[in-house]
């Protein structure tokens, strides 16, 4: 008997053709009635818009426009080594962009004075913790651009005391904490959201961290200082290494103010009596170089940083300048039921916060970092469906308040990563969404790499510019 299958696949294909041909058809008009649209591929369509709509795409940014002495617009372009993830700037050379901080950093590399250190803000939440990932970005940073001690310290946090950068004790002090409303208030609240009341006389100290050396930067500093409000007045006394003393007064005053030690040391404790005074953190750190603060927050989206008080953050713009704030949040922001109408609403919540900040610090560069990758066993590339969508919007509201932009998603691996690097290779818990210290290790060498390649970008357009 002779074989027809063929003919039947053969149909089928002409019937596919015919179809996919249809696609193309003009719309037809036959006198005053235009014909129904034929678009047999209208429902790949339909979800390549719906995916436009979900995950947002930027306009690139306006290059900075340079000019050479004479005038004439300077040839620029960035590079990137391969492998390390572009910082972007969309601020056009704006304040609140990158030039500021490349800027402060050129000047670290070329030795020359700055006259006080580089300091960077960096908030976040869980995922920087007891500066997991910071520990290791602040001692690269400090090897690289000079610079050491740990940075900020809050003044009476429990969790300060598992930094494996860092042994601290304190006594006399309650806290007060934003994620804890009921004895929180925000007028009182400094830079970190955390505020510490008095119970008698308050007892500080400070030491290396002992049960390892891996960051000996963090092992001594030059500068002791602390921060805090007294309106009644207080007393305050230092102790470094030698038996070196410093006992201080604090007038009575409504603003922040700041009380010092200087002398290099490795172990330091800070005494203070006082009337109506409250106490917000302490900083160890040199007079040059870089001072990296961690102001983390367990839980916390970011979007209760917009109710600081603002004359708050313009007394520590003041007082203790950075030169970089870096907000790396997101990862409360989303679950499995997120959905685009709800970030839009935590992006217009976010904004407020870089507003007030640029509000608050006009000179000082600001980095939108995006939201790390989050694991989900139930998902095909095991990323939590959102986090793509979020690290999108990330990036719109970065564009939208023209600072830079650092997709940490990207690039820490893209899909996928926290479930390969917690079960492959151990560096997270395995709810797949936070790092341990050797998972920190491995994010923080992709962003201190970012950094410096930025940095380096800068100082060759300065030189172009020069010549």
């Amino acid at each position: 008997m002779k074989d027809n299958t063929y003919k039947t696949l053969l149909l089928t294909l002409l019937v596919a053709l015919f179809l996919f041909l249809l696609h193309f058809l003009p719309t037809l008009t036959i006198g005053d009635t235009k014909l129904r649209e034929i678009d047999i591929l209208s429902d790949l369509a339909k979800k390549k818009k719906v995916l436009e709509d979900v995950i947002p795409s930027p306009k690139k940014p306006s290059s900075v426009v340079a000019y050479d002495k004479d005038g004439k617009v300077i040839n620029f372009k960035e590079e990137w080594p391969k492998g390390t993830e572009r910082i972007v700037d969309y601020s056009a050379g704006k304040p609140g962009g990158l030039d500021h901080f490349y800027s402060q950093l050129n000047l670290l590399v070329q030795k020359q004075q700055v006259g006080r250190p580089v300091r960077i803000a960096y908030y976040g939440d869980s995922y920087i913790e007891g500066d997991i990932l910071l520990a290791d970005l602040r001692e690269d940073l400090q090897k690289y651009y000079g610079g050491y001690g740990v940075g900020w310290i809050d003044a009476g946090n429990d969790l300060d005391q598992y930094k494996h950068t860092v042994d601290n004790s304190f006594s006399g002090l309650t806290e007060h904490m934003v994620k804890k409303p009921a004895s929180y208030d925000v007028n009182q609240a400094g830079i970190a959201e955390r505020y510490y009341t008095m119970n008698g006389q308050a007892t500080m100290t400070y030491a290396p961290f002992t049960l390892s050396h891996d960051y000996p930067h963090t092992e001594k500093w030059a500068s002791t200082l602390l921060y805090l409000r007294s309106k009644g007045g207080a007393n305050v006394s230092f102790n470094i290494d030698g038996g070196k003393t410093s006992n201080q007064r604090v007038t009575p005053s409504p603003e922040l103010q700041v009380v010092k030690m200087d002398g290099i040391t490795s172990h330091a404790t800070v005494k203070v009596d006082g009337t109506n005074t409250i106490l917000f953190g302490t900083s160890q750190e040199g007079k040059e170089g870089i001072v990296l603060d961690n102001f983390s927050m367990r839980g916390s989206s970011g979007i209760t940083l917009s109710k600081l008080p603002e004359q708050m953050l313009k007394e520590f713009a003041r007082v203790r300048p950075y030169d970089l704030i870096v907000f790396q949040f997101g990862v409360n922001a989303i679950d499995a039921q997120t959905t685009p109408e709800r970030l839009k609403k935590y992006m217009r919540d976010m904004k407020l916060v870089v507003d007030l900040f640029h509000k608050c610090f006009p000179e000082t560069s600001i980095l939108i970092v995006s939201s790390p990758d989050r694991g989900s066993k139930s998902s095909p590339d095991g990323t939590m469906k959102g986090v793509e969508m979020l690290v999108g919007y990330q990036e719109q509201l970065a564009s939208d308040c023209h600072v830079g932009f650092y997709n940490l998603f990207r690039a820490m691996g893209g899909p996928g990563t926290m479930m390969r690097i917690v079960d492959s290779q151990d560096m997270g818990t395995k709810d797949y969404v936070h790092i341990n210290y050797k998972g920190g290790k491995y994010v923080s060498q992709r962003i201190f790499k970012s950094i410096v390649a930025g940095q380096k970008n800068y100082t060759r357009r300065e030189k172009m510019i020069e010549q």
